[in-house]
């Protein structure tokens, strides 16, 4: 089902919220509402489920207009066919798992048969057809989230709005859930906004995100498209650019862009070329594209440094090498492939032009 906001505005008193906000959401596609706490993702899914009223816009699901400002239109939650899962499971601890999902449905005055029919499909789905009988209060955390999403999808909702469901749970079991999340979303062909502060989470989930900065949404796109050409350093960072460091000075030499580092005796080339248009650049260096030799390297972007942090992580080794003058910077080693480097070792560090980016400090929707 097709979700459309217009012009989408939500004030609280002299704050705003949302400040014209303008998005569609395809049939059967998983987006991924993203952003720091604070940024307008939640209110925006509040809004699109009825549990906000809009100070402005427009809100069609499903080709209903369920809000207009200009008309009067604000359907209630139980008009608008969508399905929510929260943060918090809101689980029934003194029902059982099958009590729990058919609630809602008992409530509708649904037939008996019905109800064990639909109950029993919803939860094979999500892996706790032998749990129905099981009192809730006797599931782990995940096992709560898992009757949380299947209380929604019971009542086959057009659309399917997640409010950051994992993010009580331990990395391991939230790695495997949003696996089963995308898995069930694309199985049953279901349109889905999922809200998330976690980029990792965003990439895994989504066939689009959209990032949003004070209310606003500053880019838009594939998680593949927003990874590689994130449109601000910012949003660079907020994605998991560790290196993002000021420019005093960005000219070109020898068709290559030459950024001299701020504050420090440090410059670094670039094969993209140089915005005519923005005062305010960043130069930005993802820490798995350095590499970090114990070698002298002769290449355009080569510096010798110490390593001061050499963090294990399991297959790979967080770096944080200071350069002669004083810059530090940020690299990602393997532990099965290339070299390994302890504290205090003299390394070189290089990075091939092509993959650093230089950006505006911020873009402006």
């Amino acid at each position: 089902m097709k979700i459309s906001i217009q012009n989408l505005q939500l004030k609280y008193g002299d704050f705003t919220a949302i400040e014209n906000l303008n998005l569609d959401v395809g049939d059967g596609e998983a987006l991924v509402l993203l952003g720091q706490s604070g940024c307008g993702k939640t209110s925006t899914m509040r809004c699109l489920a009825g549990l906000e009223e809009p100070s402005a816009g427009r809100i069609i699901i499903d080709d209903v207009v369920v809000f207009d400002s200009e008309k009067g239109i604000n359907l209630p939650p139980n008009k608008r066919n969508v399905g929510m899962v929260f943060q918090s499971y809101a689980v029934w601890p003194h029902m059982t798992v099958f009590q729990n999902v058919a609630y809602s449905l008992r409530m509708q005055k649904i037939s008996k048969k019905e109800i064990q029919d639909r109950v029993m499909e919803v939860l094979t789905m999500v892996g706790l057809e032998k749990f129905a009988p099981r009192g809730a209060s006797l599931l782990s955390g995940g096992q709560m989230q898992r009757v949380a999403l299947a209380r929604s999808l019971v009542m086959r909702p057009s659309v399917l709005m997640l409010d950051e469901p994992l993010s009580n749970l331990d990395a391991r079991l939230r790695d495997r859930l949003r696996v089963e999340l995308r898995e069930i979303q694309l199985r049953l062909g279901l349109t889905c906004v999922y809200v998330t502060h976690d980029q990792h989470e965003a990439f895994a989930l989504a066939d689009r995100i959209a990032l949003l900065q004070s209310g606003r949404i500053v880019q838009i796109g594939a998680p593949r498209e927003m990874y590689e050409t994130p449109a601000s350093a910012s949003i660079a960072h907020f994605l998991g650019v560790s290196n993002v460091m000021d420019c005093d000075k960005v000219e070109v030499e020898d068709s290559l862009a030459a950024a001299n580092i701020a504050g420090h005796n440090v410059k670094v080339r670039s094969s993209q070329s140089v915005p005519s248009n923005v005062a305010d650049m960043r130069l930005c260096i993802r820490a798995e594209d350095l590499q970090v030799t114990a070698r002298p390297q002769e290449s355009l972007n080569s510096w010798k440094g110490t390593v001061r942090v050499a963090g294990f992580q399991g297959n790979d080794i967080r770096y944080a090498v200071e350069l002669e003058g004083g810059l530090e910077l940020d690299a990602l080693g393997t532990i099965k492939r290339g070299e390994q480097h302890d504290v205090g070792d003299t390394v070189w560090v290089t990075v091939d032009p092509n993959e650093v980016q230089l950006l505006p400090a911020e873009v402006y929707a």
